[in-house]
């Protein structure tokens, strides 16, 4: 089933009112009509570590402040959206995240959910805590651990029964945070049993609404990747417990996703596979350009559908949030529609799992690297490229063995350029989102070196000094 999912995590509106005096209908009104009709199927997020619907099982999250005050008056404004949504006739699903561990170790614990809090040790990563070492996800649940399941199954149970009647499905996203299992290695895949386990009983509970509710997963997006997470996805597509999957990365853009691996890898093909990204990649937040290539590209893996994870997220800070950005997506045709801009993968956000990351790459003076960027035959024939470097030095560029001009502008600073397409820069708390100009060098290749599949970029350091190549993007008309 052809879909263009869109995963909303529900801050826009359950943490805070961008209108003073709002009455809650109109803000779900207004969240609901600004979706863009592209949008076939919405996700509304129902938990961080703890939940945004009013549960007896877990915690309502203490910073949401909007669902205080709708509880204060009665009223459910989890249910509200969820309902208004399903009433403008998009398949509404509610996604739970399996553990989301955002600043888990805050004194104030606002991102504790009651079965961490009153079990330290359920977490995958004790020894890490003892040591002084842990990260983040050092204090992920561990599915492993019965009171751990029965937790979750829980709040599955709970928003089955709150919301049977109004959603179309639930998906739980392995992805926010992924690490679900104590161990290491192969020590993690041999515990795979209890994720699938876990799937089934999922399942279970489901089944038993008194409506069909889908369930689908939200998984790594490369097969090695699940293995590493202990995912046996052969095994769930067997016995029959997801209606659909979510290739899709944890905080990054992967430009090419391995779809047809995957659908060797199940054994299935009538299991749709939708691949999916984040709204950045590498330092920068995806814009048109970008969103319409990386669109195109996953396409052209073979992706039943397009997936958007936390969109809107960064547009709290503009005024009107750009649905308008989406329009063409859905489809493979319009996604290609030129111009577009591709990137070379960034590891900046990207986990184990995701999948190798080409960039940031150190070259030494008359040091050279060779970067591989995939362009799906949709894209071609192109009649103009120009590929931007952001290399922090003097560089000289070869697409596939041919080497491109440099664009000479006026000396100095100014001269250069640091982007090919006006991106969003969140100014707010990254103030280094846009590289600066001296540190960019601009190419215009031939469209003719271009060829579908794999390109190879080839970039030399032309300096005296070590640089760092940050970011390589291609733009294409």
């Amino acid at each position: 089933m052809k879909r263009f999912l869109l995963d909303n995590d529900g801050s826009n509106i359950f943490h805070n009112s961008p209108w003073e005096g709002a009455a809650l209908e109109e803000l779900v009104d207004e969240t609901v009509r600004e979706c863009a009709d592209e949008v076939s199927t919405v996700l509304i997020c129902s938990n961080a570590g703890n939940c945004n619907f009013p549960t007896r099982v877990g915690l309502l999250d203490p910073r949401a402040s909007m669902l205080h005050e709708a509880r204060e008056e009665g009223k459910d404004l989890f249910g509200m959206l969820l309902r208004a949504f399903k009433e403008s006739g998009r398949e509404t699903f509610v996604t739970m995240r399996m553990n989301d561990v955002h600043n888990p170790d805050d004194s104030d614990g606002w991102n504790t959910p009651p079965v961490r809090r009153d079990n330290p040790d359920l977490v995958v990563g004790m020894d890490e805590i003892k040591a002084g070492t842990a990260q983040w996800m050092s204090y992920c649940l561990d599915y492993s651990r019965p009171e751990v399941q029965e937790y979750n199954l829980a709040l599955i149970g709970e928003m089955a029964e709150l919301y049977g009647d109004t959603i179309d499905g639930l998906q739980l996203d392995w992805m926010r945070f992924p690490r679900h299992l104590s161990g290491q290695g192969d020590e993690v895949w041999e515990k795979r049993e209890h994720l699938t386990t876990f799937t089934a009983e999922a399942r279970k509970i489901l089944k038993s609404a008194s409506t069909n509710i889908l369930l689908a997963a939200r998984v790594p997006p490369t097969t090695e990747g699940c293995r590493m997470l202990g995912m046996e996805l052969p095994e769930w597509t067997a016995q029959g417990l997801v209606d659909f999957l979510v290739l899709c990365p944890f905080l990054t853009t992967n430009w090419t996703i391995p779809v047809e691996e995957f659908r060797d890898w199940i054994g299935r093909n009538d299991v749709p596979l939708y691949a999916g990204f984040d709204f950045g990649y590498g330092k920068c937040t995806h814009h048109p350009e970008s969103l319409r290539a990386v669109c195109t590209s996953l396409y052209g893996c073979g992706a039943d559908g397009i997936y958007v994870f936390n969109f809107p997220c960064w547009t709290e800070y503009i005024a009107a949030r750009p649905y308008h950005w989406l329009a063409g997506l859905e489809c493979p045709e319009s996604a290609a529609t030129k111009p577009l801009q591709f990137s070379v993968n960034h590891a900046r956000h990207r986990q184990p799992c995701d999948g190798v990351a080409q960039l940031p790459v150190t070259l030494s003076p008359d040091g050279s690297v060779s970067l591989n960027l995939m362009l799906p035959q949709s894209t071609l024939p192109a009649w103009r490229c120009l590929l931007l470097a952001n290399s922090h030095g003097d560089v000289k560029v070869a697409v596939n063995g041919e080497p491109a001009s440099s664009l000479q502008f006026s000396a100095g600073e100014e001269g250069h350029r640091s982007e090919i397409f006006l991106e969003f820069a969140d100014q707010y708390f990254q103030k280094d989102a846009r590289p600066k100009p001296s540190d960019c060098r601009i190419f215009k290749p031939k469209a003719s070196m271009l060829q579908a599949g794999e390109n190879v970029i080839q970039i030399a350091n032309t300096g005296r000094q070590s640089i760092t190549v940050e970011s390589v993007k291609l733009g294409l008309w």
